[in-house]
């Protein structure tokens, strides 16, 4: 009699948990069917918008407050149908247990056969069939679901130079690799101060030379054949810069002193062109350099090195970068690795390649949405560490082994800005994500400012004890980075895409209408102290070379300005 109830208590479940399969799937069908609609149609209205003329203040407003509840509801819309699927799997596997407990701990009764009827053998293995016929049914049911409702990106196929390198097309999975010379982190980190290496000039404090005078003039203007957002980046004396379309894409090399094109090395042709939109474009990501090599990253998800001299001495191709408006992370340079932050609309991992030959040397998945964020990198207790910022957490991880050191579920919204960080502590502030700061040693967060407009493109700049905020629509808020309160807002004429820097004491910003100031962050204010006005977009962070600025202007030009006499 117990035995009875239990099997009635076990079908029942098995009745509820199919029930609940079924119901939940249906459910997502139509979800899926319901959305795409308007999703589709929203993208065409806001294509139409932006063919229309930006120039418009309110008009632009308009269409990045539209763009923002657009790409929330996407992300909202794709994060519900992951979970559902994710349901559906437990589901399964629980439909699956329900089934086997009763197959297996309840076999039928051994009775003696009657006439010609079936021998309970027989029985069992007809129950056996029809129960893997069953879950046979329930997994393709499942996999077709999941395919329907989220698509898995396409493997492109394998590269030439992946091939030589004995890499796979979608990334490497080889051991680790040993490198050919030792490079000492902290030496490394200091030699970049007097350079300008990645991404907004060297992770330490940058000790690059202000120019004399805040009064300009052009000392030469080169042409770069192919477009792209990616901002300069020097060496010594030799400007580095990527550039890329629909067909080609390049990494390019130009004297510091006279603008001349030094080379130009064609990366190898991509297995497949992603979807990019026009203000992100193929070459978004800044590239990296050190005294040896030069490290550029696509929108077409392949990573090229190259030597000073222009030869290719690694090539790799990493999964399909399939991410509305296309990819935009700049990588980041620490010692002997190579860290791309490779948040894509369907998976999100940190990667982190050895310099020397491209190998995989450890990748760290994650969890969240897309996002356009860069990583930062710092040095606690003598150790490598890396800060990543996503639509989802806030994470730091080893960069010896990748490990996550720590997490915080506290972003939101679509990341695009980045971190900065100084005295064992990181800064950051992003629209419709997070205001504030976190202790790198374990994650703290010490304090979040929600009060604040926080900025959409710009990445946020610590200038002595102030942390600025720099905005698309021309808003400069500065913040006490010891507390977080607000100290006082600046409003200008026009915003910033170009992320601020801070050199010498001073911050460097350049806005949209190509004004070039150089701010001293007061008690209550934000002074002024020198302002150049190109009269050309610019959405790139400028170089500094002894004493001159490098700026990328959006006409595809690379400028040198230098002080008047």
């Amino acid at each position: 009699m117990k035995n009875d109830e239990i099997r009635r208590t076990l079908r029942f479940l098995q009745w509820t948990a199919l029930t609940f399969i079924l119901t939940l799937g249906l459910l997502l069908a139509y979800d899926m069917y319901r959305s795409r609609a308007p999703i589709k149609q929203a993208q065409d209205q806001l294509a139409e918008l932006k063919q229309q003329d930006l120039a418009d203040a309110k008009l632009s407003q308009t269409v990045r407050d539209l763009d923002y509840l657009y790409r929330s509801a996407y992300f909202q819309t794709k994060d519900k149908q992951r979970r559902g699927v994710l349901l559906l799997g437990i589901a399964f596997f629980v439909l699956c247990g329900l089934f086997g407990a009763e197959m297996f701990v309840f076999a039928p009764k051994l009775k003696v056969p009657r006439g010609t009827g079936a021998v309970p053998e027989k029985e069992r293995r007809q129950l056996l069939v029809f129960a893997s016929c069953g879950i046979v049914v329930l997994v393709v049911a499942l996999a077709v679901l999941r395919m329907v409702l989220v698509p898995t990106e396409t493997k492109p196929a394998v590269q030439l130079a992946d091939a030589q390198n004995g890499t796979s097309g979608e990334e490497n999975e080889s051991k680790p690799a040993v490198p050919t010379e030792k490079i000492d982190l902290l030496a490394a980190l200091e030699a970049e101060t007097t350079q300008w290496p990645q991404f907004r000039g060297s992770i330490l404090p940058n000790t690059n030379a202000l120019p004399a005078k805040w009064d300009f003039q052009e000392k030469w203007n080169s042409p770069v054949e192919l477009p792209g957002n990616s901002s300069p980046v020097i060496w010594d004396d030799l400007v580095f810069l990527s550039g890329g379309d629909g067909t080609n894409h390049a990494v390019f090399c130009y004297d510091a002193n006279s603008g001349e094109l030094k080379w130009k090395t064609d990366a190898p042709p991509a297995a497949k062109m992603p979807e990019v939109t026009e203000d992100t474009g193929y070459a978004s990501p800044t590239v990296c350099v050190d005294s040896k090599r030069v490290y550029a990253v696509f929108a077409t998800g392949e990573v090229l090195c190259l030597g000073h001299d222009g030869k290719t001495l690694w090539h790799k191709q990493l999964p399909d970068p399939v991410i509305m408006y296309g990819y935009a992370s700049s990588p980041l340079l620490l010692g002997d690795k190579l860290i791309v932050q490779y948040d894509l609309d369907e998976k999100q991992t940190v990667f982190a390649l050895n310099v020397f030959t491209g190998e995989t040397v450890w990748k760290t998945e994650r969890e969240g949405a897309a996002s356009w964020s860069s990583p930062r990198g710092f040095v606690a207790d003598g150790k490598g560490m890396i800060f990543t910022a996503g639509n989802m957490l806030a994470e730091a991880f080893s960069l010896d082994d990748g490990k996550v050191l720590w997490s915080q579920e506290c972003m939101g919204g679509e990341v695009a800005t980045s971190a900065t960080s100084n005295d064992g502590i990181i800064y950051f502030s992003n629209t419709g994500a997070f205001t504030g700061a976190f202790r790198a040693s374990d994650g703290e967060i010490l304090y979040n400012n929600e009060d604040v407009p926080a900025p959409d493109v710009a990445s946020p700049v610590l200038c002595g004890d102030q942390f600025l905020l720099f905005g698309s629509g021309g808003t400069i808020i500065a913040i006490d980075a010891k507390d977080g309160h607000e100290l006082y807002e600046e409003d200008l004429d026009n915003g910033f895409y170009a992320s601020p820097v801070a050199v010498g004491g001073k911050i460097v910003a350049v806005n949209l209408d190509g004004d070039l100031y150089a701010f001293a962050p007061g008690e209550d204010k934000i002074e002024t102290e020198g302002k150049y006005s190109l009269g050309k977009k610019v959405v790139c962070v400028p170089a500094f070379h002894r004493g001159n600025l490098i700026l990328r202007t959006s006409e595809n030009e690379l400028i040198c300005l230098e002080s008047k006499p």
